[in-house]
């Protein structure tokens, strides 16, 4: 019995010197990728899309490989070149284990898109297609597989967030119908002046906001102004979007001290009514901020 026990330690002795034999071999037949070729690979790997949170660990021991040549620390530049080696080898397996499975990844996650973005309507759905535009362009190129997995995977995310801000939207839009006023009085009581803005959104989606102030702004000086805006607004998720197609200037009058003569003037600006060129002058309301600075008043 005993030596049968013996001679199985020795035979597990063996086998674990035949195991790190080969450990030792392999690491030491294994070539070592340099700095540069480190570099290269990296440089290769993000033209074909590879996202650089990906290769953090690569780009860490290139870094650090970097600073030991520097530093003339042969010994570490030796380990994180061991490191860099080890985890490029590691990663393009990795990679080709993605790259293989890709086109059936894509397909059926491309269909999964197309099933949200079926859900979507009116803005939701235009900002759905202009991520689906780049999307379909690097899936039809062979070399940008990992690029456009990607792009897909993270417009299927932005499509969660549109969908969600669909269903936000449709459950605001009424509640958005209306004139909102907001009137702000000037805090310095010796100089008496009022602001006043009215936005009205009205059901047919068309729109008018008015702005004007009147009143004195120091002892000698005084303004009254109106302007009108029109155009049409939508809701994206709980923001009102207003696009402004024209503007009215309905007066602006300024009463001040001239500087040249030290006299009173009233200067008093031509009116217009004019179009206003697409996107120039659009602006956004929120829902909380229409709730916090308006009152609202139903038509």
């Amino acid at each position: 019995m005993k030596n049968r026990s013996v001679c199985r330690a020795a035979r597990g002795v063996c086998v674990l010197a035949v195991v790190a034999a080969t450990a030792v071999m392999s690491v030491g037949c294994a070539k070592k990728v340099s700095l540069e070729e480190g570099k290269a690979k990296v440089a290769e790997l993000a033209s074909k899309g590879v996202p650089e949170r990906e290769m953090s660990d690569i780009k860490m021991y290139i870094f650090q490989m970097e600073t030991a040549r520097k530093t003339g620390n042969n010994s570490m530049f030796g380990i994180y070149q061991d490191s860099l080696t080890t985890a490029l080898a590691t990663f393009e397996a990795k990679m080709a284990d993605i790259l293989a499975g890709a086109g059936p990844f894509m397909d059926s996650l491309r269909r999964d898109c197309d099933a949200k973005v079926a859900q979507l309507n009116g803005l939701h759905l235009a900002e759905a297609e202009k991520g689906k535009r780049p999307v379909d362009s690097l899936m039809a190129i062979e070399s940008q597989k990992l690029y456009a997995r990607d792009r897909l995977m993270t417009w299927a995310l932005d499509l969660d967030t549109l969908i969600t801000q669909q269903k936000l939207a449709d459950s605001l839009r009424g509640e958005f119908v209306g004139i909102w006023v907001k009137e702000e009085e000037s805090p310095d009581k010796r100089y008496p002046r009022l602001e006043r803005t009215e936005i009205h959104m009205k059901k047919d989606g068309t729109l008018f906001i008015m702005e004007g102030g009147k009143g004195k702004l120091d002892d000698v000086s005084s303004d009254d102004w109106l302007i009108e805006s029109y155009g049409t607004w939508d809701v994206m998720g709980d923001v009102a979007r207003h696009y402004i197609t024209r503007e009215k200037l309905v007066r602006q009058i300024y009463t001040g001290i001239d500087p040249q003569t030290g006299k009173l003037r009233t200067d008093k600006k031509p009116t217009y009514d004019s179009t206003v060129a697409q996107g120039k002058k659009d602006r956004f309301a929120s829902w909380d901020a229409l709730n916090k600075d308006f009152k609202r008043f139903r038509k």
